[in-house]
């Protein structure tokens, strides 16, 4: 029996099955390193969204205990992105950095209608958002005219 004629075939499906084996292992490795990118960049907006709930309820407070005359010289406050500062006017740095802020407030009534009441103030809305101007936290509060 001849030998010398079936040892290429065996040669040859070894390359195969290496070729198919390195095709795998490429395929694997290229939706390992999408799905590790994908995750960055989902941690990276969820932090941001974090930073900015932050931002947004910190600015919040500072607005909602001034009296209430005041509050409407809020509307239109715009803090770009990387200049967001502290109540007292320090510079933010940190991921506070890549986030900027904007108020909004607007004349509002409000209706509680079991009891049928109105109830006059204002709405004031505090949106925080990322360099490319992508709203990434957004927080509303209705503020009642005090009663003389």
């Amino acid at each position: 029996m001849d030998t010398r004629s079936t040892q290429p075939t065996l040669r040859g499906l070894a390359m195969m099955e290496v070729m198919i084996a390195v095709g795998i292992l490429t395929v694997a490795i290229a939706a390992i390193t999408s799905a590790i990118v994908a995750g960055q960049k989902q941690s990276l907006a969820a932090r941001q969204a974090i930073v900015g709930a932050v931002a947004s309820e910190s600015l919040m407070s500072q607005i909602t205990v001034e009296s209430y005359e005041s509050i409407e010289l809020w509307n239109g406050f715009r803090e770009e992105a990387g200049s967001m500062t502290t109540p007292s006017g320090n510079l933010l740095d940190g991921d506070f950095a890549l986030l900027g802020r904007s108020v909004s407030v607007e004349d509002s009534e409000v209706l509680i209608d079991p009891l049928e009441i109105n109830i006059v103030g204002k709405h004031v809305t505090v949106t925080a958002f990322n360099q490319q101007n992508e709203v990434v936290s957004e927080v509303s509060k209705f503020v009642p005219e005090p009663s003389s």
